[in-house]
């Protein structure tokens, strides 16, 4: 059994020799191993999936998973990282993480909203990177504040512009499938 996506709704099919691309291999693979398991889940549905998914069911759909990118059942851009199994085990993680966590359908339709947003912000410059290793490296809080105010103004000067969106001028059926 594999799962397709149209519009917002799933439906089952065969995969009939297909790559499937990552949403619909881990949609399905999580499906399948609760269904393994005796676990009817229903999709779009209040309860969460980090709720009902156990370590073991983790485990199972990383394997899973990683088995189905190694044959080639699964669309991976760079086929060159495929026979890297550290790599594929972090990537395949993380992107199962990643589904649990986002996916609206396996979250009662809620929007992700990021814990930390912004936590990330600067982690790619070499300037706040170091300072904030610096930063990790003091006690005294008079010198902690004065870090701490050069890293908040260095994230300030390379923040991008904040973008804004008409989204009025957004076609109203996009607009409903993005649930904006």
């Amino acid at each position: 059994m594999n799962i397709i996506i149209t519009d917002d709704m799933y439906l089952y099919h065969h995969n009939n020799g297909d790559i499937m691309n990552q949403r619909e291999a881990t949609v399905n693979c999580i499906l399948s191993v609760l269904e393994e398991r005796g676990v009817e889940y229903e999709l779009n549905r209040s309860r969460p999936i980090a709720d009902v998914l156990n370590p073991d069911d983790k485990k199972n759909i990383r394997s899973i998973l990683f088995t189905m990118f190694q044959q080639g059942k699964i669309d991976f851009k760079d086929t060159s990282r495929l026979s890297d199994t550290k790599y594929m085990t972090d990537y395949i993680s993380g992107l199962v993480n990643n589904w649990i966590r986002k996916a609206p359908e396996f979250n009662g339709n809620a929007k992700y909203e990021a814990k930390n947003p912004g936590s990330r912000a600067g982690s790619g410059d070499e300037q706040i990177r170091e300072m904030k290793k610096l930063l990790s490296t003091v006690t005294d809080q008079a010198t902690k504040d004065l870090i701490q105010s050069h890293i908040d103004a260095r994230v300030a000067e390379i923040k991008p512009a904040t973008v804004s969106v008409n989204y009025d001028a957004i076609p109203a059926d996009l607009r409903a499938k993005l649930g904006l």
